[in-house]
């Protein structure tokens, strides 16, 4: 009986619970710093711009600077493996662009590299969902 109710617990805390890599991507992230080899580190409060990224489920990514729009694609995530022994990493393919991103996510913070060659690293935090003005005005508020 004691088996019945432990096999009970463990279905409860199946694979589909845990998110995947894929799923930590969606969302609305802050950038915080871009790292080069031959510059300086840049930051919102070096550049003097806030920008934001999201990722949504349908594989749309939007770019925003400074509240604006700036850029939109659709993006698909693939596992690269790096050869025998070595561990596989994840990377962000833009349709329409001509770099592609890896990427790791851990806690809120979102890790971005370019693919491309060059040695540019950009740290991101999870934002906070922005609450619409429009849907504000519309409820009367």
């Amino acid at each position: 009986m004691v088996l019945t109710g432990t096999s009970l617990s463990l279905g409860a805390c199946n694979r589909d619970s845990v998110p995947t890599v894929e799923e930590k991507l969606v969302g609305r992230w802050e950038w915080q710093q871009t790292a080069a080899d031959s510059q300086h580190s840049l930051t919102p409060g070096n550049t003097g711009h806030r920008v934001i990224v999201e990722f949504d489920r349908r594989g749309r990514a939007r770019f925003y600077q400074d509240g604006q729009l700036v850029s939109a694609a659709a993006f698909s995530v693939r596992r690269v493996t790096n050869g025998f022994g070595k561990p596989s990493r994840h990377v962000i393919i833009y349709r329409g662009y001509q770099n592609n991103q890896f990427y790791s996510v851990s806690g809120n913070r979102l890790h971005l590299q370019d693919a491309s060659g060059k040695t540019s690293d950009h740290m991101y935090i999870r934002a906070a969902p922005e609450v619409s003005v429009q849907a504000s005005k519309q409820q009367g508020l």
